[in-house]
């Protein structure tokens, strides 16, 4: 007997009211799912490893998922790998007077860092209001503001001395990201280290080998899924999913800022970490 063909997402979205058919179901089965988080929620936060964790929604904001110990152990591995990129450039991170967490979402990397010394002023920033008003009612000891979509930040030239970007590369397409290059350029001090992560071979091995052929000619892929009111994150519609080789990052990023070092899985064992260095 011969097997039924096996249609991926990409083929998907080419007959549009099956993709929007499959976004629907998606966005039903992930209200219900938020909902038995809410519910288990209540249990958690009778544990004090748990009391101050943001809502259900906002965790999966950011961590893409509902479950609350995840949320806490990834963020104590993000906050160890960044320790770990920095002491690649030769620093640790408490040796930075302004840190910048671009796209910081709900403080789940900062919140690792609570023996900060003084001289190591900690600040975040996100496009999500709601998440920046939690941080700042929940999380003492650290600058939070909100940023708009694309620059500029509220931040004056050559403030910060590390600036790093967590699954922010990794979700915008070309245009995104050249302004945002050029945004943290400004506000870096000469010498800062900028740590940015993105989207590169382990993931892209992951794609339709469409795609894959794709970004191997092109060395940049922007996907785009669903948008509107069955985009399930509350995210906005720009903020997709983008793709890099290592070869575009050598070839684009040295207009703004140099590569030292290029770091295969560096992030969760999944993301790809490019640090930088501002002339």
């Amino acid at each position: 007997m011969q097997e039924a063909p096996i249609i991926d997402r990409e083929d998907l979205k080419a007959i549009k009211p099956l993709y929007t058919l499959f976004n629907f179901g998606k966005f039903i089965m992930f209200q219900l799912q938020l909902a038995i988080a809410n519910l288990r929620d209540r249990k958690y936060r009778q544990n004090p490893a748990y009391a101050d964790l943001p809502p259900a929604r906002l965790r999966h904001r950011v961590h893409g998922s509902l479950d609350m110990e995840s949320y806490v152990q990834t963020g104590k591995i993000l906050a160890q790998n960044i320790r770990d990129l920095c002491a690649m450039a030769d620093r640790d991170i408490y040796s930075f007077d302004n840190v910048l967490d671009f796209g910081s979402g709900s403080g789940r990397v900062l919140s690792n860092f609570p023996d900060a010394p003084g001289s190591c002023r900690l600040h975040g920033t996100d496009i999500d209001a709601e998440m920046v008003n939690w941080c700042q009612s929940n999380l003492p000891g650290i600058c939070w503001s909100v940023n708009g979509y694309l620059p500029p930040l509220t931040a004056k030239d050559e403030t910060f001395d590390l600036i790093y970007a967590i699954s922010v590369f990794t979700h915008l397409d070309e245009e995104f990201q050249h302004a945002w290059l050029r945004e943290l350029h400004r506000i870096a001090r000469p010498k800062a280290i900028i740590i940015l992560t993105v989207h590169g071979e382990h993931c892209i091995k992951e794609l339709p080998p469409s795609l894959q052929k794709k970004i191997s000619l092109e060395g940049f892929l922007f996907i785009k899924a669903a948008t509107g009111l069955l985009k399930v994150d509350k995210l906005p519609d720009f903020y997709q999913s983008a793709f890099h080789t290592k070869e575009y990052i050598y070839q684009q990023w040295p207009a703004y800022f140099d590569v030292l070092h290029y770091v295969d899985r560096a992030i969760n064992n999944h993301q790809d970490a490019v640090i930088l260095q501002k002339r």
